[in-house]
């Protein structure tokens, strides 16, 4: 392999190798047979070497043949030309292409061998005479190796020639190129624009040794032959115009160079787009073929990824630069890229309409023809899955799989292993997802990442660039390209030190305007050529007077030379006419849209003037339709397609298409009608709804008006269209075990339904939409007819949680009664059933209806739809549960985020977990490295997190968004008496307040959230009441004194005391010294509770709100806005009662049972949701709905149900109860209640006899005539015998097990196990055993053996011995091998319980998903019997039993 090898002083460089033609997945495109060296001879890359110079001839793969003599010539004139550069010239940027993956080193050795045998059989060349080279003082000599300079005192060189090594011979047709390339560099040593013709002549240089080498290793296939056929061909046509101008220029003086630089410059261009096409080509061939090595478990893995689909660089409509125009940033961006010593970022800052967009376009384009592209990702606010922060790195993270077999390797186990890894953190997910792959396969790559700024994101500082900051110098093979405009968050994300001092920025709205402008002047020039190509009569068209106005008008912006040539180019109306309209606009001189003498923007005019020529005059009708059309591109959540505005707005296709068409100039379109429709530039949006903008009332766009048509549009198809199982999805699997599911989406569910069901609520808004009969009407027949149809939708479409923000959205918005009851049925269903529905959409049919309470809407609307996998024996609530959703764990400390998005919950430990406010679903978790989390709090701005813990007392700061670690502040001066009561950040979100206690002493401390910085405490008097609150950049605090209430504040980097704001006077009612006080610092209002009664008293008002008793009221909370008041009362059970405001004061809004447990409260920033937690299960309640809802109770004490042999019956008891309930597993209806007088430790039924064992008695029960329930009181009759139990210490917690025929009880105890006879109580036989906590016992369903279980799994079995003639009875140790493999907690049909919650069946179908309270890994809380299975513990007032079927 031959090099192009550089001198020592210029040409070596640590620049980052770009391979050209070649890639690191090591595929050959196109592979070809072997060819032998024989065979060889005819094929590509031989040559034909003939003594006659005259027909020396080098054969192309065309068959094309060029004259060899006049390029060896060229190469012996550039070697005497040489010369040492300059200390100017010697630093020139360029990099050796990296050919290893092409060729090996046995290849690239064989190939040298060969070449120097050939070269010892062809004619050398004769030398040529010498030549003089006109306007130079330098004759080259043939045999020379330099510059000799001629004699006299005028001799000195005016020219300094730049060496340029070039191959000794030509090969594959190039070496002529090069050699004419060679002469201009030459030309050019000393030009003022030297360094940039060179650096490009340079780059060309090696891309072209990196093709001859390819050319001459890889002979290639069919296709590639032509391929590099048409390569060449185009090469020498370049070729022959770069040698005229190369003569020329060898002619002219250096001061008539100038003239010439652009048509050189043009003409390189053209060399580099013919190379870069034709790697394109290849990198395309190698990609598809790598994707072709991805096997189905890996495509499985990365299809069921959620990612954007079209954010890649060649999906869309997006264009690159035009040719010529933005070189000189292309070329910086290039060399960036290029050189490994340069920083790993790089940002292209630019202001709206500069085009950075476009750059990012052809920088991508260009990287990915050199092989180095692994990923790239254009946001955009148009679409939902590019403008979501959190759908960067899993799509980047796809790329990257799909093209390195390495990282793939990587990243596919990672995912297989823990599947939510890409719902975590921005933090987690590029730490896991990118960067740690990237790391151990060592990939060296780039990234792009256009338009950061149309990413919706709430934070001061980029979340993205956040986290790059965290990772960037770990991975120093991978550089990232970025671009944005410079708001304030983009630049706060730039200038973290992290990143700052890894990045290079290139502003591009301070290019020199002169640059800019002949930028735009050449894209003019562009458009307007190709219009004079292909309309008739435009000969001498625009006059230089109209492209000069056109430029001015433009004033830099690119989006205005882009719209007007659109706009031109109409056809309707001659190009003459349209510009001749649109230059009768108003002069103005603009930047940014704005004018100095108007308030109108020249982008304003221009649009203007363009919808002018798209609406009539004189058809109103018309005009409408337009408006209609424009509307929909407007207003609509995502861009929609031609064909699917047509069938929104009930348009005829033509319609459509003829509305767009002219306005064509505003739009981006594509000939095909399904795919989307979008504003050219987000400037037209504003415009086109803005009143004081877009004066004229006919083009402007109503967001009311078009928002109410968008919504009946959509309401209108669902109606029609939704239909049950509309993909056709098979039963009892989840959504991500159908493997062709994406297929049967698009298939089964066009774009507009797809539209229609993710986002007709998002037009239902107070401020936009108008309640209409039409509206309402629709809406109720939806709800009634097509709802569970919708979710099966939203659920493959993996949308499920816009069902919750439009059914909260519609139960807000809806104002008849009977709609509003629907629909908050509606929304009880989806919150009930949230995870199923959002995992499975055919388990809406078989799990959510079957087991949706018997009185719920939904459940009488749809219940013929159900398809059971389950049957719910017994156990289905008749309404409702009072919670709108439940956690099933322990939540010890929770805090709401200002927004009311999101909940932080801790269960008091190391472990935070952030949580969807709406759903309570788990979005990422956050460890602490400190002990026990005690206290949490939000910045105002939702971006920080700080938990207080102790057992060291720490407090630790998070960045939400990034899940980053800000600091950890230990305070000296804070040791382990002190305990935190509340914690509030600054405005800002740079300094935290916090009231600790200390040694009974309550004081106020600020400090800074990142240095840690203390500045200030200050001790209080009197007991504070509430939490410290922010205002501003203050802190504020209640105290109370006896007789009144003051308010405190201090600044928060203040060192003065804090400064009294308003002190009111309070009744004798309210003790200052005990009592539990909740304050409401907007309102003064202040709540106290104490003994049994709770008062409300109004401060600032002095009257009393709310005067009532209660018992042991514990907890109070106000809703921020104070129309609510929230407490719990420790009664048996625990109750929380809600209080409405009322003109009078507060009433009772209604009141809730939580069982035997404490509870504490947090109300939501709107005042519509309670979490209730500090006990399990975490509850979400609603403040909106009525007394009348709840009519069930929580009780979370776990039930004992026992299964009779025949499977017929089942016996409940309550655990620490006295009632026994007999169940008909048929029916599911209650035989019989037994009183058994006496807690019940164990009991069994068989046919129709009970046997209860309890309090130290055993205790035999024939059960009445099945049918006939029977009065308690009454049940003593049917008693047959009771029998003492001869063992003492006998408890509630006591493992009993009675046998299934009723003759045997066992009871472990501590030290022995026992075995009793039921109809006497007596004794047959213990046996000592090693002391285990035995936690629950059973016979085998013989009888004949018991096994016992302890806490720690560990198992114990004994066989039940008895000798036939003396009758006596033994207990013989089993070994734990021969442990039975069906329990009662194990079911004996090969049912399982996974460890999400779902039961499957022995053939692998999931018949039903656990809710989350159900879940116990305590498998003593189920028990099986066949196909039934009774779940224990719920939270519920009846034990649920299932029947599977499967």
């Amino acid at each position: 392999m031959r090099w192009f090898k550089k001198s020592k002083k210029s040409r070596q460089s640590s620049q980052q190798p770009i391979p050209l033609g070649t890639s690191t997945l090591g595929i050959n495109p196109d592979p070809a047979p072997d060819i032998g060296s024989q065979g060889a001879s005819n094929e590509e890359g031989s040559r034909v070497v003939s003594r006659d110079r005259s027909e020396d001839r080098q054969l192309h793969p065309s068959g094309a043949s060029t004259p060899v003599h006049g390029l060896e010539d060229s190469v012996t004139l550039l070697r005497k030309r040489e010369a040492p550069l300059n200390a100017s010239s010697e630093k020139l940027s360029h990099s050796t292409p990296d050919l290893s993956s092409a060729e090996r080193p046995s290849e690239v050795q064989n190939r040298v061998e060969c070449k120097e045998r050939r070269t010892v059989t062809e004619q050398p060349p004769e030398a040529p005479p010498e030549r003089t080279v006109p306007g130079d003082d330098h004759t080259v000599q043939p045999g020379g190796s330099g510059v000799v300079e001629r004699g006299g005192k005028d001799s000195a060189p005016e020219v300094a020639a730049i060496r340029v090594d070039v191959p000794r011979r030509p090969a594959q047709g190039f070496g002529s190129l090069e050699a004419v390339l060679g002469t201009i560099s030459a030309v050019y040593a000393d030009h003022k624009k030297a360094v940039a013709v060179r650096n490009k002549i340079e780059d060309l240089l090696s891309r072209i040794e990196a093709l001859e080498a390819r050319f001459a290793t890889l002979p290639g296939s069919v296709v590639e032959q032509r391929r590099r056929s048409e390569l060449i061909r185009k090469f020498e046509s370049t070729e022959g115009q770069l040698r005229s101008l190369s003569e020329k220029l060898e002619l002219q003086r250096l001061d008539e160079h100038v003239q010439d630089d652009e048509e050189v410059s043009g003409l390189l261009e053209d060399l580099r787009e013919i190379i870069s096409a034709y790697q394109m080509a290849q990198q395309m061939e190698m990609y598809k073929q790598a994707c072709k090595l991805i096997n189905p478990a890996e495509t499985s893995v990365l299809n069921n990824i959620r990612c954007s689909q079209r954010a890649e660089y060649r999906h869309g409509d997006r264009r690159g630069c035009l040719k010529g125009t933005r070189t000189a940033v292309l070329d910086q961006i290039e060399h960036w890229a290029r050189d490994s010593d340069k920083p790993p970022v790089y940002w292209l800052n630019g202001l709206a309409g500069t085009g950075k967009s476009t750059i990012a376009q052809t920088i991508a384009e260009r990287i990915f023809a050199d092989g180095q592209l692994g990923a790239s990702f254009f946001c955009s606010r148009d679409f939902e899955d590019r403008r979501d922060l959190h759908f960067i790195f899993p799509t980047i993270a796809i790329q990257l799989a799909r093209k390195y077999i390495e990282f793939r390797s990587i990243f596919v186990p990672l995912v297989q292993s823990d599947p939510a890894i890409v719902d975590e953190s921005l933090y987690d997910q590029m730490k896991k997802l990118i960067v740690e792959p990237l790391e151990e396969s060592a990939i060296s790559t780039m990234i792009v990442i256009d338009a950061l700024d149309e990413c919706k994101d709430e934070e001061p500082a980029s979340a993205i660039l956040t986290v790059l900051g965290q990772f960037v110098s770990e991975i120093p093979k991978v550089k990232f390209f970025l671009t944005g405009r410079p708001e304030p968050r983009i630049r706060e994300g730039f200038r973290i030190p992290l990143l700052a001092e890894a990045t290079d920025m290139f502003v591009l709205h301070e290019v020199e305007s002169s640059q800019v402008d002949n930028d735009i002047r050449l894209f003019f020039k562009q458009g307007f050529l190709e219009l004079t190509r292909r309309r008739h009569e435009l000969d001498g068209w625009p006059m230089k007077e109209q492209l000069d106005l056109l430029c001015e008008r433009a004033a830099g912006l690119f989006v205005y030379a882009v719209a007007t040539v659109k706009f031109i180019d109409n056809r309707n109306n001659g190009p003459k006419e349209q510009l001749d309209r649109l230059l009768w606009s108003p002069e103005s001189s603009a930047r940014e849209g704005k004018t100095k003498l108007k308030t109108n923007a020249t982008l304003d005019l221009l649009y203007m003037s363009i919808l002018q020529e798209a609406f009539d005059d004189d058809d109103t009708e018309d005009d409408y339709k337009t408006r209609s059309v424009l509307g929909a591109v407007i207003l609509a959540a995502n861009p929609l397609s031609p064909s699917t505005i047509a069938t929104l707005l009930g348009f005829g296709a033509k319609d459509i298409s003829l509305r767009l068409s002219s306005i064509h100039s505003l739009l981006v379109l594509q000939e095909n009608t399904d795919f989307p429709v979008r504003p050219f530039h987000k400037s037209f949006p504003d415009f086109i709804i803005d009143p004081t903008r877009c004066i004229d009332q006919r083009f402007r766009v109503s967001p009311p008006n078009h928002h109410l048509e968008l919504l009946i549009g959509c309401l209108n198809l669902m109606n029609k269209t939704l239909e049950k199982n509309m993909c056709k999805l098979p039963d009892a699997v989840t959504n991500s075990e159908v493997p062709d599911l994406h297929e049967r989406i698009e298939r089964d569910i066009d774009s507009a339904l797809q539209y229609a069901c993710k986002s007709w609520h998002k037009h239902l808004v107070d401020e936009h939409t108008v309640r209409t009969p039409e509206i309402t009407s629709a809406l109720h027949w939806f709800l009634e007819n097509k709802f569970v149809f919708w979710l099966e939708v939203l659920s493959v479409l993996g949308a499920a949680r816009e069902a919750v923000d439009a059914l909260d959205l519609a139960t807000k918005w809806l104002e008849a009664p009977p709609t509003v009851e629907l629909a908050n049925d509606c929304f009880r269903f989806v919150m009930g059933f949230f995870e199923v529905i959002e995992e499975s959409a055919s388990h809406i049919y078989h799990l959510a209806l079957p087991l949706s309470p018997r009185k719920s809407m939904v459940r009488k609307l749809y219940e013929r739809h159900a398809n059971p996998m389950a049957r719910v024996v017994h156990g289905v609530p008749d309404s409702w549960d009072p919670s709108i959703v439940t956690m099933g764990y322990f939540c010890g400390v929770a805090a709401w985020s200002p927004c009311g998005r999101f909940i932080a919950t801790s269960d008091e430990g190391s472990r935070i977990e952030i949580v969807d406010a709406a759903t309570l679903k788990r979005l990422t978790i956050l460890e602490s490295p400190g002990g026990h989390t005690y206290k949490l709090a939000f910045s105002p701005c939702a971006r920080l997190l700080m938990g207080c813990t102790y057992s060291p007392i720490q407090y630790i700061s998070w960045d939400l968004q990034t899940g980053v670690m800000v600091s950890v502040i230990s305070p000296e001066q804070w040791d382990g008496s002190t305990r935190c009561y509340s914690i509030t950040y600054s405005a800002c979100g740079s300094m935290f307040g916090v009231l600790i206690q200390r040694l009974g002493a309550f004081t106020i401390s600020t400090c800074n959230v990142h240095s840690g910085t203390h500045t200030y405490s200050h001790p209080v008097e009197g007991e504070i009441v509430g939490d410290i609150w922010t205002h501003g950049e203050c802190l504020r605090f209640a105290v109370v004194k006896p007789g009144s209430i003051t308010t405190w504040e201090i600044g928060f980097a203040s060192r003065n005391p804090p400064t009294e704001i308003e002190s009111l006077p309070l009744p004798e009612i309210f003790p200052h010294d005990s009592g539990v006080y909740s304050f409401h610092p907007t309102l003064f209002r202040l709540a106290f509770t104490h003994s049994w009664r709770i008062f409300v008293w109004d401060a600032r008002c002095s009257k009393s709100l709310l005067d009532e008793r209660a018992e042991y009221p514990f907890r109070t909370s106000f809703s921020p806005d104070g129309r609510f008041l929230a407490y719990v009362c420790q009664s048996n059970p625990v109750q929380i009662y809600l209080w409405k405001e009322s003109p009078t004061g507060y009433i009772l809004h209604w009141k809730v049972d939580c069982g035997v447990r404490k509870h504490k409260l947090l109300m939501s920033p709107n005042g519509e949701s309670i979490l209730v937690f500090g006990a399990t299960p975490t509850q979400l309640l609603r403040t909106m709905d009525s007394v009348t809802s709840f009519s069930r109770k929580h009780d979370h004490t776990p039930f004992i149900v026992e299964f009779s042999p025949d499977e017929t019956l089942a016996s409940v008891v309550r655990f620490a109860n006295y009632t026994i309930t007999v169940l008909d597993l048929k029916s599911g209806d209650p035989l019989s209640i037994i009183d058994a007088g006496m807690f019940v430790h164990h009991h069994r039924v068989a046919g129709n006899t009970v046997v209860v064992v309890g309090e130290e008695k055993v205790v035999t029960w024939n059960l009445p005539a099945q049918g006939r329930v029977l009065d308690p009181k009454a049940n003593v009759k049917n008693i047959i015998r009771t029998a003492t139990i001869s063992c003492p210490g006998i408890s509630i917690f006591t493992p009993v097990s009675i046998s299934p025929d009723l003759h045997r009880i066992a009871i472990a105890q501590s030290t022995s196990l026992h075995l009793h006879d039921v109809p006497t109580g007596r004794c047959l036989v213990s046996m000592p055993i090693h002391w285990r906590d035995y936690t629950d016992l059973w016979f085998t369903s013989d009888g004949r053996q018991v096994w016992c279980i302890a806490y720690r799994s560990e198992v114990d079995g004994f066989m039940i011995v008895e000798d036939s003639e003396s009758g006596v009875i033994k207990l013989k140790d089993l070994e734990p091998t021969n442990q039975p493999h069906t329990p009662p907690w194990v079911s004996s049909r090969g049912y399982q319980i996974t460890g999400d919650g779902w039961i499957v069946g022995s053939s692998g179908k999931r018949l039903f998903r656990l809710p989350p309270l159900w879940r116990s890994s305590d498998t003593t809380c189920r028990r099986w019997s066949g196909r039934f299975v009774a779940l224990l513990h719920g939270g519920l007032p009846e034990v649920v039993i299932l029947e599977l079927e499967e």
